[in-house]
């Protein structure tokens, strides 16, 4: 097991330029992986007996990552700000309250992820990924489970080190713990009244429509920074039992109505939140599932919907005592 493994992520200045810092996480899994194009020639010649090795070059294409973790319920506001489209923060005599909502442009910055890696000998190797932009994230509440929120990444090229003074440094938030699933509570509303649903998993997915391939003939193979390309798609599902109220959803799923979802999730350390708001849902399916060894169950998958009053389609609320290096925001704190 590699004890000494360590990610994080630091905002940058400029698409491509690394973060002096960055805030650890304690990622679940390594998947940060570099991508090589060989460009190779081959015409005839006399002799040959495969392709030559001098008529292939190689190519820096950047690569793909993520980062998996259990929501803490402090230190968890970069990652968030990258998978969220807009975002500012307010303050009050001891805690910051982060909102991140998705916008019709975004407005996330780039960031760099530092991912240490020890070899079998105990020498730790930090590879640093620049041009890092989020494309897709996945938040998951389950029971018996911790919440976890895995964010993909596109960056845009690697380098690795073994001098520890080349280290980008790590700072792990205090007293964090996870949220899970024992505080987490779901409160769907149809046609301004609440719907009770005895849910048992709540999945939230998004795609940003990120186009990430940016390159061009300047003599430099690195892209240049992910623009919105496509329609970002945000997606759910709700899994539970089915009862009298559910089947007021199945009923708003084959009418074509639309629902409001709201997540809360309260933390244990004290005065920490995080709610998920969408304030426009429509279910895709399903029929309840009976089954003869156990209650019927109700799989309800969703799509999450632009209102078309101007409010975002999704908004996370994240409130964590103040930290003391504060993000960069569109905002001004609240001296109050």
């Amino acid at each position: 097991m590699a004890l000494d493994a360590a990610i994080g992520i630091g905002e940058e200045t400029a698409y491509g330029t690394p973060a002096a810092t960055t805030t650890g996480y304690e990622g679940k899994a390594d998947s940060w992986k570099v991508a090589r194009e060989f460009i190779e020639s081959v015409g005839f010649r006399r002799g040959q007996q495969t392709a030559r090795a001098d008529r292939r070059n190689i190519i820096d294409m950047g690569g793909e990552g993520e980062l998996e973790v259990d929501l803490l319920d402090v230190g968890a506001a970069a990652l968030l700000r990258a998978a969220f489209d807009k975002y500012s923060f307010t303050d009050t005599a001891t805690h910051r309250v982060h909102v991140f909502e998705t916008a019709p442009v975004s407005e996330a910055p780039s960031f760099t992820a530092q991912m240490i890696r020890p070899t079998a000998e105990g020498v730790n190797v930090a590879y640093k990924h620049v041009g890092c932009v989020a494309t897709e994230w996945e938040l998951t509440a389950e029971v018996e489970n911790a919440v976890t929120l895995s964010v993909s990444f596109d960056f845009q090229a690697v380098s690795h080190t073994k001098a520890p003074v080349d280290f980008l440094p790590i700072d792990y938030p205090a007293n964090g713990r996870p949220y899970d699933w024992s505080r987490t509570a779901l409160t769907l509303t149809l046609a301004g009244v609440p719907v009770p649903v005895d849910a048992g998993k709540l999945s939230l997915t998004g795609d940003r429509g990120m186009k990430t391939d940016r390159r061009f003939l300047r003599a430099n193979p690195l892209k240049k920074k992910p623009v919105r390309a496509a329609m970002p798609g945000y997606e759910g599902e709700l899994e539970g039992e089915f009862t009298e109220d559910s089947l007021k959803l199945y009923e708003s799923f084959l009418s074509g109505g639309v629902v409001a979802l709201r997540a809360d999730l309260t933390g244990l350390t004290p005065g920490t939140t995080l709610r998920f708001d969408c304030p426009t849902i429509q279910f895709t399916g399903e029929s309840p599932e009976a089954s003869p060894d156990d209650v019927t169950v109700h799989t309800l998958p969703f799509r999450v919907l632009d209102p078309g009053t101007g409010e975002p389609a999704i908004r996370a609320t994240y409130t964590e005592p103040k930290p003391v290096a504060p993000l960069k925001a569109t905002g001004t704190p609240d001296k109050g």
